[in-house]
């Protein structure tokens, strides 16, 4: 895939780093000052509010399932739509999305593999009172899998708004199974993503005594990315989120 750019704490994988330089290349050249519309003196703030909503979502998951969970893997990155299918491939998995809207817009999304999600479903319903024998993934699960997605795609659309100032709708939990690019794929159709770049907020959450971990993504069309640059250039934002949430 090639050498992954990091500024600061963000990744900027290589596609994404070429249409970066290429915009501030023509900008530049065509005005006389730049525009670019990947501010990446401001990337740091994003970084902050995704690190923030994956501490909240990690600290959902142990109150939800008693066991003590840990952040493995975090990332933010500058991404394109063909490099991030190429990274989930063609291993079938499962997944549970949810989609969100209004100043900006996107998609959250939990991916599992099977044997994972089972032990996470199991796990949570033991600790409402419903224990499951079944090493099957039945609607008890299919449930219980949901609801998680709810809860922990909440944290990262809650980070969003506070910070964006504004308010976000989510649509219900919606469980599919396949592969990575499968499903990657029809979700960059529903935005009308092409070959351009996208915000990835990518998190791996572990289960320690359960044994399961995950991944959380957070997809953020290009449109939506610029929206929330704008609103740091201008000021329209919140910084204090951790003051907000730990009252």
């Amino acid at each position: 895939m090639g050498l992954i750019m990091k500024y600061g704490k963000v990744e900027i994988s290589p596609k994404s780093w070429e249409i970066i330089v290429k915009n501030i290349i023509e900008d530049t050249l065509g005005n006389g000052e730049s525009k670019g519309k990947i501010d990446l003196e401001n990337l740091s703030k994003i970084e902050e509010v995704g690190k923030f909503a994956s501490e909240k979502a990690m600290r959902f998951i142990s109150d939800m399932t008693g066991y003590k969970s840990c952040l493995k893997v975090f990332n933010v990155r500058l991404i394109t739509p063909s490099e991030i299918m190429e990274e989930y491939g063609d291993e079938k998995r499962i997944f549970t999305k949810i989609d969100f809207s209004g100043d900006i817009k996107g998609s959250g999304i939990l991916i599992f593999s099977e044997e994972d999600a089972i032990k996470l479903a199991k796990a949570m319903l033991l600790g409402m009172g419903m224990e499951s024998d079944s090493d099957e993934m039945d609607e008890m699960k299919i449930s219980a899998i949901n609801e998680i997605c709810n809860i922990l795609i909440s944290a990262y659309v809650d980070s969003f708004a506070n910070f964006m100032k504004t308010s976000l709708t989510m649509t219900p939990p919606e469980f599919i199974t396949g592969s990575g690019k499968e499903v990657l794929k029809k979700i960059f159709e529903k935005y009308n993503i092409g070959d351009e770049i996208i915000l990835a907020f990518r998190s791996t959450l572990h289960v320690e005594e359960v044994g399961s971990q995950f991944d959380v993504l957070i997809v953020l069309p290009q449109e939506s990315v610029t929206m929330i640059f704008e609103a740091i250039r201008k000021g329209e934002i919140n910084d204090k989120l951790s003051v907000k949430y730990d009252q």
